[in-house]
């Protein structure tokens, strides 16, 4: 993602910090504008790492400028894959064994294009009761709570082109 010098850095696994960012020539991208408008004048970003992997980052932002932010973002590096799991719960590692019913898949695929249960149930000739029972199997076996993380959960694991 190139959208934020924060989000840019980060997701190709570097520590980011800055200790002005009006006076820098690196914060410059699309949504740079909006940290400035919101009132931030600089900051740092470290990656947070599962399995090798940057899954998400800890951002810490001032509002006054010529904070020493390198400082801060050196000294969280260290903690960053430590804190991954905590902040962001267990990895769903790609290719975790997750076996699915034909019929778990059917409603799976359904809900990768949207459908609510209902309809799925329409397609697939069940009640609505019966598709949510399947449903809820389904959410169990990824570990999902809503019908968007379920799809998620099934496309990190290879389960979803």
């Amino acid at each position: 993602m190139s959208t934020c010098s924060y989000f840019a850095q980060v997701a190709d696994g570097r520590a980011f910090h800055d200790d002005h960012f009006d006076a820098s020539d690196a914060f410059d991208r699309p949504l740079d504008s909006i940290v400035l408008l919101t009132g931030f004048h600089c900051g740092c970003s470290i990656p947070l790492r599962q399995d090798g992997r940057v899954v998400g980052a800890l951002s810490l932002s001032s509002t006054a400028p010529h904070r020493a932010m390198h400082h801060f973002a050196a000294q969280l590096v260290p903690f960053g894959d430590a804190l991954a799991a905590p902040l962001l719960g267990p990895a769903l590692a790609r290719g975790d064994a997750v076996a699915l019913t034909p019929r778990e898949r059917e409603l799976l695929d359904g809900l990768e294009e949207g459908l609510r249960f209902k309809q799925i149930a329409a397609r697939l000739g069940i009640s609505e009761a019966t598709a949510k029972t399947h449903g809820r199997n389904l959410f169990g076996k990824l570990d999902a709570t809503s019908r968007a993380e379920a799809v998620h959960a099934a496309r990190v694991r290879g389960l979803l082109a």
